[in-house]
């Protein structure tokens, strides 16, 4: 079959199950935009920035779990999509990143936009925050290079991988031999048996067990697997901020987020010294999770830790028992092995789910609860997350941007599935909260799809609301807006109080902004309003955003985060 090397790309991409793509269009591009409109099966979505792209991208491949596509013109389109596409590496989110390039006959002659070395050189930007970075330098290795940048974006540690694409090679003619079925990664199902038996037994002969899920675990698809566990042997979980809902907040069980914006309940029943086996399942036990790496997160006994990725395993803290593999699978071997020491631990399980549950009734999950159902007016923060919780179906996908809003949000809500709660830990990127809903619910059309974000987060990439609206897209975007950088004035504050620096700014009125977008625009100022109208915003169909004014004098849950920190500052450096 003969083709174009633009139309083998797109050729692929549909193969893939890919439907949408997302960039800003340059000269150097055309072939490539040709090719997508002459084949008429993938949509291209137009951004208003080349970063927005990128987190459409992002959003679009963590919902529909396929590789998000981003595009960009060579030269600053390269450059502007560096963040997103940095924040997806670090997330281990699969991107295909194409960049166009100018003409390989021009090369280094100072061609405007030149991305080949004379300019800027846009594989070696690339290749520090991609898996790979390649051009393709040759049309009849195009279809290989395709391929294999596709394969190592979806195998090992997902991430973005990233192709340059010259003008001419695009339009050069190609016979190409189609792939008939989409790529499948191969399953990860491998573990050590001889460890995995040593973990169940040091779990099952615990006195005090507990288990702490990352976003491994929901890579893997290991929930459910997780659940079970911890139900047969009355375990507690807590989930890293990341991993938000991979186990339900609702379950008896549950302690909760630890770690940033975390549950008080899970940093006392973790560091309490008491408990002796530590079951870390897919996390790299980082700072946000982990309070600055304090040692009183490591159990007395035994710290098993599964994670498929042997470079991370023992970075942070090392375990006694480190497994190697894939999460559900692991997870899955121990529950089988497990079951063998049921009976003859029956009297200690029931025991220790006993006192766990006097635990709870001494300790909440949640500070100031009591301002969850404050009719205070500016609404309390803590109060606007209650009636987001009180209006959010439960089938919804809540993304959320990064600041004050997402610790109030990690802190008081109550996520029960797995991927339900997004956001960009990886590189903390403001921005993101406002762009990719949109390539999340062009992944699920039929959910609803909810965005929690700041009013400088908005400032950002607010002018996304327009692309929400060009291609009819009916996402929700609550603006908590109290006219400062909340999280930056609220870690600034405990050194400076209240005379922080930058952290401050004229209110914009959000509700004003989005109508003039062409979306729907509504100010929130009273306790209760969101509860009762964010239901009606998601069945009108129509993209809306709340401006939600919120009290400026409430501070973010930050004391043990900042207090981990400092102590560990004073371990390193005395």
């Amino acid at each position: 079959m003969k083709c174009t090397v633009a139309e083998l790309i797109f050729d692929y991409l549909e193969q893939q199950g890919i439907d949408h793509i997302f960039g800003v269009p340059g000269l150097v591009l055309e072939p490539f935009l040709a090719a997508c409109r002459k084949k008429g099966t993938i949509t291209p979505i137009l951004a208003k920035h080349e970063e927005g792209a990128a987190f459409m991208a992002d959003g679009y491949a963590r919902v529909k779990g396929l590789p998000g596509v981003c595009f960009a013109t060579s030269g600053p389109g390269v450059t502007n999509l560096i963040s997103g596409v940095a924040g997806a590496s670090l997330d281990g989110i699969p991107l295909l990143v194409f960049s166009g390039q100018i003409p390989t006959f021009t090369n280094r002659k100072g061609t405007l936009q030149d991305s080949t070395g004379v300019g800027i050189d846009s594989v070696k930007i690339f290749e520090t925050i991609c898996k790979s970075s390649m051009v393709l330098s040759s049309p009849h290795a195009a279809e290989y290079d395709l391929r294999s940048s596709y394969i190592h974006a979806m195998t090992g540690r997902k991430g973005p991988v990233h192709l340059s694409l010259p003008k001419d090679i695009l339009m050069e003619t190609i016979e190409i031999s189609i792939i008939e079925e989409p790529f499948t990664p191969p399953v990860a199902e491998y573990f050590d048996r001889k460890r995995v038996i040593e973990a169940t037994r040091e779990l099952c002969i615990a006195e005090k067990p507990a288990m702490l899920v990352g976003s491994g675990a929901v890579a893997s698809g290991a929930s459910q697997e997780i659940v079970e566990l911890a139900e047969m042997f009355r375990i507690p979980v807590a989930t890293t901020p990341k991993a938000k809902g991979a186990f339900p907040e609702d379950h008896p069980l549950a302690l909760g987020v630890l770690g940033l914006g975390g549950s008080p309940l899970a940093e006392c029943y973790i560091k309490s010294s008491e408990i002796d086996v530590l079951l870390v399942v897919g996390s790299s036990l980082n700072q946000i999770s982990t309070f600055s790496w304090d040692p009183a997160i490591l159990p007395s006994k035994t710290l098993i830790n599964i994670n498929i990725d042997p470079t991370i395993i023992n970075i942070n803290y090392t375990a006694d028992i480190p497994l190697i593999g894939d999460a559900q699978t692991v997870i899955s071997e121990i529950s089988f092995r497990a079951l063998r020491y049921l009976d003859e631990q029956e009297e200690m399980i029931e025991k220790r789910y006993a006192d766990f549950q006097r635990e709870k009734q001494h300790q909440n999950m949640v500070v100031d609860p009591e301002k969850m159902m404050s009719d205070q007016v500016p609404i309390k923060p803590q109060r606007l997350i209650f009636d987001l919780q009180n209006g959010l179906p439960k089938d919804a996908i809540l993304f959320s941007d990064v600041g004050s809003h997402l610790l109030w949000a990690l802190h008081y809500l109550k996520m029960t599935r797995p991927g339900q709660f997004i956001a960009p830990f990886g590189l903390l990127t403001m921005g993101f909260g406002t762009a990719a809903p949109i390539g999340g619910k062009l992944a699920a059309p039929d959910r609803p799809v909810v965005a929690i974000v700041g009013d400088g987060c908005f400032g950002m990439n607010g002018m996304e609301i327009a692309t929400a609206v060009n291609y009819n897209l009916p996402i929700v975007w609550i603006v908590m807006n109290n006219s400062m950088l909340g999280l930056i004035h609220a870690f600034q504050s405990l050194s400076l109080g209240e005379d922080t620096i930058l952290t401050r700014f004229r209110r914009i009125d959000f509700a004003k902004l989005a109508g003039s977008l062409g979306a729907v625009g509504i100010t929130i100022t009273e306790p209760g309003e969101l509860a009762r109208l964010l239901p009606e915003a998601i069945a009108s169909g129509k993209p809306t955003v709340f401006d939600c004014l919120i009290d400026p004098d409430e501070k973010p849950p930050i004391t043990s985060f900042a207090t981990g920190a400092r102590d560990y500052a004073a371990r390193t450096l005395h």
